[in-house]
C-alpha cells in the first residue's frame, strides 16, 4: 500500500510544477499484477507499468518499489501528474488524440524534473533514467483522430516502458 502521506506531499509538488489545484479527494491508487495492467491496457504482453483509467483510477505494477526506488516513485509521479490533469480539464472536453499526446508528454516532463530533483546527483539521476528505458513512448496521431473514449488510444511505436 503506497502511504497516503507519499501520496500527498507528491501532489504538492506536482501542483507546484503545473499550477494544477489539487482536488479535496485524493486518487484511488490500485497496485496489481502485471498482468492485469496488460489486460487492462494492451490486451497483448506489454511494457507496462502503470495507468491512469479514464475515470481517474490509477493503476501501477505491483512489483514497484514506490518510495523507495526513485524511478519507480516517478512512475506515480507521471500518474498523478494525469490525475490532477484529468481533475483540471474543463468538464465535458473531448480529449482528442492531440490533447492526449500533450498531457503525455507535460507528464514525462514532470516526471523527468521530480526524478532529476531528488537525484543527488547527475550520476544517479542518469541511472534512474535507464531503469525507465532510453524513449519511453512515441504517440503518434492520425489526422482524423477525433476524440478518444475509454476503448480508444492514440497508436504508439513499440516502448520499453509505457505510463499512461
Amino acid at each position: 500500500m503506497i502511504p497516503q502521506a507519499l501520496v500527498a506531499t507528491l501532489l504538492a509538488t506536482i501542483a507546484q510544477y503545473t499550477g494544477y489545484a489539487i482536488p479535496g479527494t485524493p486518487p484511488d491508487i490500485e497496485q496489481i499484477s502485471h498482468r492485469q495492467l496488460e489486460a487492462a491496457y494492451c490486451h497483448r504482453p506489454c511494457n507496462i507499468l502503470g495507468l491512469t483509467t479514464p475515470d481517474g483510477v490509477i493503476l501501477l505494477d505491483d512489483k514497484l518499489a514506490i518510495g523507495k526506488d526513485p524511478a519507480a516513485t516517478s512512475i506515480l509521479v507521471h500518474e498523478l501528474t494525469h490525475f490532477l490533469q484529468r481533475a483540471n480539464a474543463s468538464r465535458g472536453t473531448p480529449v482528442n488524440c492531440k490533447v492526449w499526446a500533450e498531457r503525455e508528454s507535460e507528464a514525462y516532463d514532470v516526471q523527468y524534473r521530480w526524478l532529476r530533483e531528488k537525484s543527488p546527483s547527475i550520476l544517479s539521476f542518469s541511472q534512474s533514467l535507464s531503469e525507465l528505458g532510453p524513449h519511453l513512448m512515441m504517440l503518434r496521431c492520425a489526422e482524423d483522430s477525433g476524440s478518444l473514449g475509454p476503448d480508444r488510444r492514440p497508436s504508439f511505436q513499440q516502448p520499453n516502458r509505457v505510463m499512461l
